[in-house]
């Protein structure tokens, strides 16, 4: 097994990637702690696990929150005595205008997608280098590549995660700490279809106001491979990238969409 004896948290483990990779996790021989601001789905996904024979606990906590992160960095050293791996995977998504809508949107998504990052980052590090290493993957976005419209402020905070990545890769290399960050594409995930949902909703309220209407993402054709990605094949890649066969990969922030971005 890739993680045997690892102890690893995954935030954003109730469903989509964060499920997939929390399972994951498991059946690669970790104990993992998963959070999330949904009570009911997080513990189902940590049932689940026990379930199937894997170890985990469940606790509810919102990324952003430094209150929470001090508490799920003590449920982990408390239950299985300390940390190698994460996974910051918890974040938000939503259109934005940036001319008609509340600049306090801003503000969310930055408290969530990237001060969230920041947050585990800061608790985790300290517990992984006592373990003398591990490594971290952070959950970026072709967003964070490609501009789309209503896309600015995602797109923003993703950004900031990629280079908040290679930043900390650099810092934290001589301490056997290696950080990368995925960028997925178009996975087929909750947050996904509510995206999609929200867009199509969107064009139709515009469409007697424009002439013509923006897409909803990047004006590109669909994914190389023709098809959605899926929660499992995200899983994989950020298995491997913690686990010892990507033992010289470090501050990569790897792209995952089937081809969208070629």
């Amino acid at each position: 097994m890739l993680l045997e004896n690892k102890v690893g948290i995954v935030t954003g483990g109730g469903m989509g990637m964060g499920e997939a990779v929390a399972k994951r996790w498991a059946a690669e021989g970790a104990r993992v702690v998963l959070t999330d601001i949904n009570s009911e789905a997080g513990q189902a996904v940590a049932d689940s696990i026990q379930t199937g024979g894997g170890e985990a606990r469940f606790v509810l906590a919102d990324s952003g929150s430094e209150e929470d992160w001090e508490n799920v960095i003590s449920l982990t050293i408390q239950e299985f005595g300390g940390l190698d791996i994460m996974h910051n995977n918890a974040g938000i998504h939503f259109w934005y205008n940036i001319i008609n809508d509340p600049i306090e949107k801003w503000d969310e998504m930055m408290r969530v997608n990237l001060r969230g990052v920041f947050l585990g980052c800061r608790f985790a590090i300290p517990k992984i280098i006592e373990r003398g290493g591990g490594a971290i993957v952070n959950t970026s976005s072709i967003s964070a590549k490609a501009g789309g419209p209503a896309q600015a402020l995602y797109g923003a905070s993703k950004a900031g995660v990629t280079q908040f990545t290679r930043s900390l890769a650099r810092m934290y290399g001589p301490n056997g700490i290696r950080v990368n960050a995925i960028n997925p594409g178009v996975i087929d995930t909750p947050m996904m279809r509510q995206a999609a949902a929200e867009a199509a909703e969107s064009r139709a309220d515009e469409a007697d106001q424009m002439a013509d209407p923006p897409p909803a993402g990047p004006t590109r054709g669909g994914p190389a491979l023709g098809r959605l990605g899926t929660a499992e094949e995200i899983a994989s890649v950020v298995t491997f990238l913690v686990s010892d066969e990507a033992s010289y990969v470090s501050g990569v922030d790897l792209t995952v969409d089937g081809g969208l971005m070629t």
